[in-house]
């Protein structure tokens, strides 16, 4: 009798330990390789001369020992010199480079313009030092804008100083839609 009782007492305190070893191994998963920190949101907002220059927002980011965080789900803010030439752009995933400040973001890229326009892309990069909105060659990019659409490539924009370019450029007002469908 003695020797089941035993036997109980060490089946009950054993369950007992598997079952916190299990918790505590869900809780200490290590994170995926070459990640630092994951988040579960992130923020980021950039000054120049006392004023904020831009804003970024994502619902999720990962701070990766290579140097870049990704993010997921990401709001960038571009503040021009008044609130009319304000950009908010967003996309599915992104990157930003932990040291320079340029930001990629990558995936059903929208922007919206203050007085307006709107522009639609895959990617897009903000280059920090240069103050641009680019694509690189190849990437198309629709610009919306009033009664006009502006549909190219290898976008070079510069927010603060109104100045946009692309390659390969094709442009329809409204009043050239209306005479194509006669």
């Amino acid at each position: 009798m003695k020797g089941i009782i035993n036997i109980i007492i060490f089946l009950i305190i054993s369950s007992f330990f598997i079952g916190c070893g299990k918790d505590s191994d869900n809780q200490n998963n290590p994170p995926p390789t070459g990640v630092e920190q994951e988040l579960g949101s992130f923020s980021l907002t950039r000054l120049q001369k006392g004023q904020i220059r831009w804003k970024l927002e994502a619902k999720s980011a990962s701070i990766m020992e290579s140097g870049f965080t990704k993010i997921d789900d990401v709001r960038l803010i571009i503040f021009g010199d008044n609130p009319s030439k304000n950009i908010d752009i967003h996309s599915d995933k992104g990157e930003v480079n932990q040291s320079t400040y340029d930001v990629k973001m990558i995936g059903n890229v929208h922007g919206k313009l203050s007085d307006g326009g709107y522009l639609t892309t895959d990617e897009v990069f903000w280059s920090e030092d240069n103050k641009t909105l680019f694509t690189l060659p190849g990437v198309k990019v629709k610009i919306v804008y009033k009664d006009s659409t502006i549909i190219g490539e290898e976008l070079n924009a510069k927010p603060n100083y109104e100045i946009v370019e692309m390659k390969n450029v094709i442009g329809i007002t409204k009043k050239m839609e209306e005479n194509s469908k006669k």
